[in-house]
């Protein structure tokens, strides 16, 4: 066992030794430093929302002018037909759409009614569900509450009496709940906090794609020198088995320095939880360690190894999501990009 245990730490020792390693290493630390040194600065949101009301009555001609006119971080403006609708999102001009259609109002109440709200998405689109909010909150204020009112003056109980103080309770429950931060308050997926028209946000800098990569390109690297050690002869007096746990040992030394490091980096930049973090980055690291040794037992000459070693961490930095966002890729392209592990990190 203490032999072992030797032989791992010389390996380790190596494996820091190595300049591509330890650039590797330093880069992760210097991109977290520089990342906490730079300044959370306030940007403009600009997300336009096209809206196409083809109900004329008066309320829902206030509606449409109540979005128009609203404080938000969604730009709603009218459009006169639905073909200027698809355009306008095909075009990217505007982020979704709503249609208002013909008799919504008259039929709001009846739940068999055909006559709906209809919002037009495209795969671009941001934050539609938090349009969908906005959109209903104005729109709810508008026809629940009134129907609210006019239900309360409607019922025989109260025939006859001042209904002000009903209809003045109802306004003050609704109020509260609109107005309420605690109850709804608007967040990206980030955790960045919108405030009205601006969010607080810094430099987007990919240390998560690229503690990836770093791993995975270590794990390789590692195979690497197993390979070039195997073919001096440096293990023939060892058995079998033996040589597999030296080959292991390449391996983890090169990727444990790199998975330990991204740790405090990942959660420096990024935050999160720890144990959550951690367990990601066990279950990525042993990935990796399978796909190197799968690679290792496909290509067993170092000079072969060699030559398609910085073919694979190319394509890796390409179709790893480090410089693209692989979400916008096309399908075909998607599926070559999960042959490499730096796609899941």
């Amino acid at each position: 066992m203490k032999l072992q245990l030797n032989r791992f730490l010389i390996m380790v020792k190596r494996s820091l030794k190595q300049p591509v390693n330890l650039a590797m290493l330093l880069t992760l630390v210097v991109l977290a430093v520089i990342y906490r040194q730079i300044p959370a600065v306030e940007k403009s949101l600009y997300v336009p929302v096209a809206i196409l009301c083809e109900d004329q009555s008066p309320d829902m001609q206030d509606v449409a002018k109540e979005l128009v006119e609203m404080n938000s971080i969604f730009h709603f403006y009218l459009v006169d037909s639905r073909d200027a609708m698809y355009e306008d999102i095909a075009d990217k001009k505007a982020n979704s759409g709503f249609v208002i259609p013909e008799g919504f109002y008259d039929r709001v109440t009846d739940a068999s009614a055909d006559v709906k709200i209809i919002l037009y998405t495209s795969p671009s689109s941001l934050f539609p569900s938090l349009c969908r909010d906005e959109f209903f909150n104005v729109l709810f204020k508008k026809i629940a509450l009134q129907n609210a009112k006019k239900m309360a003056e409607d019922q025989e109980t109260f025939a006859g009496l001042d209904t002000s103080s009903v209809t003045s309770e109802l306004d003050k429950t609704y109020d509260y709940f609109q107005s309420s931060t605690e109850i709804f308050r608007v967040e990206d997926s980030t955790g960045g906090v919108y405030n009205e028209l601006t969010r607080e946000e810094k430099t987007d800098i990919p240390i998560r794609k690229l503690s990836g990569l770093f791993i995975f390109a270590a794990a390789m690297i590692g195979i690497a020198t197993y390979l070039k050690d195997a073919e001096e002869r440096l293990y023939t007096r060892l058995r079998g088995s033996e040589r597999q746990i030296m080959r292991m040992y390449h391996i983890i030394s090169a990727v444990l320095p790199m998975a330990v490091i991204s740790i405090p980096v990942i959660l420096i930049t990024e935050g999160g939880n720890p144990l959550t973090l951690i367990a990601h980055i066990l279950l990525y690291t042993l990935a990796c360690i399978a796909y190197s040794l799968l690679f290792s037992l496909v290509l067993r000459s170092s000079a072969v190894y060699q030559k398609v070693l910085p073919l694979v961490l190319t394509l890796a930095i390409i179709l790893g999501g480090v410089i693209f966002d692989v979400t916008q890729f096309e399908k075909s392209m998607k599926i070559i990009s999960m042959l490499f592990p730096p796609y899941y990190f």
